[in-house]
């Protein structure tokens, strides 16, 4: 993912949603890309814990799930002004971009990013 945010702001996001998952969430990578890009993906540190991905087959994947990204977003968007973030193709400015679901699996199995998990 990459954001206009800066990477106090974004470990102050990752402190957040830290103390919402058990202390399991961490920075993959983060690098300072340009004056006004970092680049960082997040994962968790037990894939047992909370905040854990779960793949379509049923096994545990080491990656971050829908929810923390929804509250560090949330987080992030709720505290400053312009942040924007983008993965991908989709591009996220505020929390009505937020939050959106889609479906990760295939037509025929469909999983859904909120699914890939086991939060409530």
């Amino acid at each position: 993912m990459k954001t206009n945010a800066t990477i106090q702001q974004l470990n102050e996001a990752l402190s957040f949603v830290n103390a919402k998952f058990d202390n399991n969430i961490r920075f993959k990578g983060i690098e300072q890309k340009t004056k006004n890009t970092v680049s960082f993906t997040l994962t968790v540190i037990d894939s047992k814990k909370p905040g854990g991905r779960i793949g379509h087959t049923g096994r545990r994947i080491a990656a971050a799930c829908w929810h923390v990204h929804g509250y560090f977003f949330e987080y992030l968007f709720n505290t400053y002004d312009n942040i924007k973030v983008s993965a991908g193709t989709k591009v996220m400015r505020s929390n009505a971009d937020n939050w959106q679901d889609w479906n990760i699996g295939s037509q025929m199995q469909p999983l859904y990013y909120s699914e890939a998990c086991e939060c409530e």
